[in-house]
């Protein structure tokens, strides 16, 4: 008995050990998505609603580690004039299931510039409102038209999700 209760919990913990090296590979794997070039953006007016179904597929999808504790909606509007503001509106929906976020846009392939923070650690559940100015995201404000890449991470620079966003 005492063998088979042996082999039993060594199969457990190598079950969770599996478990938790597919759910880092994933993540990893979402992370590498993250630092591509923007590519298509989900078109969302000044309400946030998706315009005639003009959503990216691969626009603000959560990430492995989030599932289940975050969900952002795409931002509003998108495209956005270079007067307007940026919205980004996430919701945290488990206690301490986020610590801090951070918003990134990439300007060259894999060196993301710093724009925002929100350093409360672990953030409060309920709504996050992200206000963002397009001049703060382009490379050159003073042509700041184009599609640009934010990475939303949490304080600890995990990929929560990632999308595109057009400034006109």
């Amino acid at each position: 008995m005492y063998y088979y209760l042996k082999l039993l919990s060594t199969v457990l913990i190598v079950c969770f050990l599996f478990a938790g090296c597919s759910t880092n590979d994933s993540q990893r794997e979402f992370e590498n998505d993250a630092f591509a070039l923007p590519d298509g953006f989900t078109r969302t007016n000044d309400r946030g609603q998706v315009v005639n179904d003009e959503a990216d597929p691969d626009d603000w999808r959560i990430g492995p580690f989030f599932q289940g504790l975050a969900i952002v909606d795409p931002p509003f509007p998108n495209p956005v004039l270079t007067n307007g503001r940026l919205t980004i509106n996430m919701q945290v929906t488990g206690v301490d299931a986020v610590y801090g976020v951070r918003v990134y846009v990439l300007h060259d392939f894999n060196r993301p510039s710093f724009i925002y923070q929100d350093a409360r650690s672990p953030l409060p559940p309920g709504l996050i409102s992200i206000n963002l100015n397009p001049l703060d995201i382009a490379r050159i404000p003073e042509n700041p038209q184009g599609l640009y890449r934010l990475i939303i991470a949490d304080g600890r620079d995990n990929v929560i999700t990632y999308g595109d966003i057009k400034i006109e």
